[in-house]
């Protein structure tokens, strides 16, 4: 494929754009990276593209999402690892299931007077980075029922006036419990997990939406842990095991491999 330089165009705590350039670094790929919050002509570079989501890797007049390891690993030139097992999807579910009870005791650990501080580089909050983490679980269960379309701005909105206070938000982590229970009872055993769900990105099957969904989340959980350790000075409760993300494709960093929290 030649010569071209790769770039990376990311933003700061973005889950997938950390776990694409610790892919790349990982396998001794050098690309350049644009952090399209802070250089303007990064957004502009995606917009001649038609791309108007992160992360994206781009080679010439080429380009891939970067949420789709398989044509990364095509675009970058990567030979792909035929031994990555995936976790079943009972054992998805059971990790997500894990994580929404911690996450409801995170929420009450935020400060209601410091619920919309923003985070660094990134125009979001800490009460919408912990709505984020739920959210994601919820939508993974409309997806998979046939009732939503993933797009973008699903994951790019102003905090919820539903879940605008640590008590709202508790209540929606436990609704959103309750949603992924019935649904590992009633639909899990009924889905094609071959299938092609309706995302915004490539082509994946529900399963690997599904693996996504987990470390997704689970990413984002161990930012919130992050986020009371640092910079609410607290002790977060209960604190994440490792054996939670055990299996799970996660990103060695937490927050971002340039930026820190």
């Amino acid at each position: 494929m030649g010569k071209e330089t790769l770039t990376v165009y990311w933003q700061p705590g973005c889950s997938s754009c950390l776990n694409l350039k610790e892919h790349l670094t990982r396998n001794h790929v050098p690309f350049h990276s644009v952090n399209v919050r802070e250089n303007a002509d990064g957004f502009k570079a995606l917009g001649k593209l038609g791309v108007r989501q992160v992360p994206v890797l781009v080679k010439g007049d080429q380009w891939c999402d970067g949420q789709m390891i398989a044509q990364v690993n095509i675009l970058a030139g990567i030979a792909a690892n035929s031994t990555d097992q995936k976790l079943a999807p009972k054992e998805l579910a059971d990790r997500m299931m894990g994580y929404l009870p911690i996450l409801k005791a995170y929420v009450l650990q935020i400060p209601s007077q410091r619920f919309d501080e923003l985070l660094p580089g990134r125009p979001r909050s800490y009460g919408n980075l912990a709505c984020h983490c739920a959210e994601i679980i919820d939508l993974f269960i409309k997806v998979s029922q046939k009732k939503h379309q993933l797009v973008f701005d699903d994951y790019e909105h102003p905090l919820p006036n539903a879940c605008s206070t640590p008590e709202k938000l508790s209540q929606y982590v436990s609704q959103v419990a309750i949603k992924l229970s019935d649904w590992v009872l009633n639909d899990l055993p009924h889905q094609n997990f071959a299938a092609n769900p309706n995302v915004y990105y490539g082509q994946p099957t529900l399963h690997e939406y599904m693996e996504r969904t987990a470390w997704h989340a689970g990413q984002h959980l161990r930012q919130l842990e992050l986020v009371i350790k640092e910079k609410l000075a607290q002790q977060p409760e209960p604190s994440l095991s490792d054996n939670l993300f055990k299996g799970l494709p996660m990103p060695h960093l937490v927050w971002d491999d340039q930026l820190s929290l």
